[in-house]
Formats: structure tokens, C-alpha cells, sequence
């Protein structure tokens, strides 16, 4: 009686691909009505990264909106490590591909968190890894959402995530990295004095561990 259709099971790459830009989408709402002065923050880095050098006290968020968007930066890595092994046809098991992203998006985060707290002894970096932090903070929300819109388009176009998935996913996550890059040196013309201070400071602390990252996917595109 049922012979000839298709069995399409809830765990399939697509289907948690769905799942996570539905989990984005939700936070995204909670963030913006439930914590608005994290969601202007971020809204702020976008238009006028000074006005998040000159923010007062009173428009500081709340715990609660900054562990929401440090948890979409997460969600997102871990989206795009999925998008990118599904468009791959990579033989992965879905959970360890959300095991691997979930792995380097905390990785990330704890390097970010432990380098503001080390820089956080020395007057000289004291601001500049505070803004740093808030940047990519605020930054990986709007990769978030583009990474969850594009979720929802490849999961529902699965021909067109095996074409050209691979491709817009890096594009995206390179696109947000560079205007980071951009925010970050900014905020080192502000902060460090001196050009081989900003330059040492972009290099050990933005570019090094993107190098990383890169060598990390070579890597794992050659083991394929």
C-alpha cells in the first residue's frame, strides 16, 4: 500500500538544518522584545560603531540578552559546520557534525572570553578587549540571522545546497569575519596609540585564529 514513497526521517541533515534556523529565529525574536538594549547595541555596531565606544551605563544590556547572543554566535557555527558537510555529501552522522560545530563555536567563545580577561590586566588593552568582545558579540547576531535565513532556504532547496551551499555558507561566515576585522581596527585606531600596536593586536587576536579555522576546513576537506 505504501510502496513508492519516500520515507523522510526527522534526524536527516535537512530536517535538523530546519530545526536550527527555527531555534535562531526564535531567539532572534526573544532578543529583540525581550532585551531591547542588546538588540540597539547590536543595531549600533552595524550604523555607528561609536556609539559603542560612547555608550553610558544606563544603555549597558542585561545578562540575560548578552548569553542570548553569545549562544546564536554558537548556534550559527554549528549551522554552517552542518550546512557545509551536508552540501559536501560528507559522511557524517548528523550529531557529530552538530557536535563539531557546537565544539568550535565554544571554542571560539572561550578564546575570546579568556583573551579579554588576560588583556583585561594591562591599561593599555584594557578597553580595546572589552569593545573587542562586545563587537564580536553583537556581530555574530547578524550572522546569525543570515546564517538561519539561509538555513531555511537550503533546507527547503536541497538541490541548491548541494550546487552552490558550501560556497554561500564560507562566503557568509568570511563576510562577517572581515567586517569584524574592519569594526576591531577601528576600535584599535581609537584605543592603541601606536600603528604596530594595532597591528600586533589585529594579528595575534583576530587574524591567527581565523587562520585556524581556515586550516582546520582545509583539513578536514582533505581527509574527505
Amino acid at each position: 500500500m505504501y510502496e513508492g514513497i519516500e520515507i523522510n526521517h526527522l534526524d536527516t541533515p535537512l530536517h535538523v538544518l530546519f530545526s536550527l534556523s527555527l531555534v535562531i529565529g526564535i531567539l532572534l525574536i526573544w532578543l529583540r522584545h525581550g532585551f531591547p538594549r542588546e538588540w540597539r547595541l547590536a543595531g549600533w555596531v552595524l550604523r555607528d560603531i561609536r556609539r559603542i565606544w560612547q555608550r553610558s551605563a544606563d544603555e549597558a544590556p542585561r545578562t540575560g540578552g548578552v548569553i542570548i547572543a553569545h549562544l546564536l554566535g554558537i548556534i550559527a557555527v554549528t549551522t554552517i559546520a552542518l550546512g557545509c558537510v551536508t552540501a559536501l555529501e560528507i559522511n557524517l552522522p548528523a550529531y557529530k557534525t552538530l557536535a563539531l560545530g557546537s565544539a568550535i563555536g565554544t571554542v571560539t567563545f572561550s578564546y575570546r572570553l579568556l583573551t579579554q580577561w588576560i588583556l583585561g590586566f594591562f591599561s593599555r588593552t584594557q578597553l580595546i578587549s572589552k569593545d573587542q568582545i562586545d563587537i564580536d558579540r553583537h556581530l555574530r547576531t547578524w550572522m546569525a540571522a543570515t546564517v538561519g535565513a539561509l538555513a531555511i532556504v537550503f533546507s527547503l532547496l536541497p538541490q541548491l545546497l548541494s550546487i552552490i551551499g558550501f560556497e554561500v555558507f564560507i562566503l557568509t561566515w568570511g563576510g562577517w569575519t572581515l567586517v569584524r576585522f574592519w569594526r576591531v581596527f577601528q576600535t584599535s585606531k581609537r584605543r592603541l596609540s601606536h600603528f604596530w600596536w594595532r597591528i600586533v593586536y589585529l594579528c595575534a587576536l583576530e587574524i591567527l585564529p581565523v587562520l585556524f579555522i581556515i586550516q582546520f576546513i582545509m583539513n578536514m576537506l582533505q581527509g574527505d
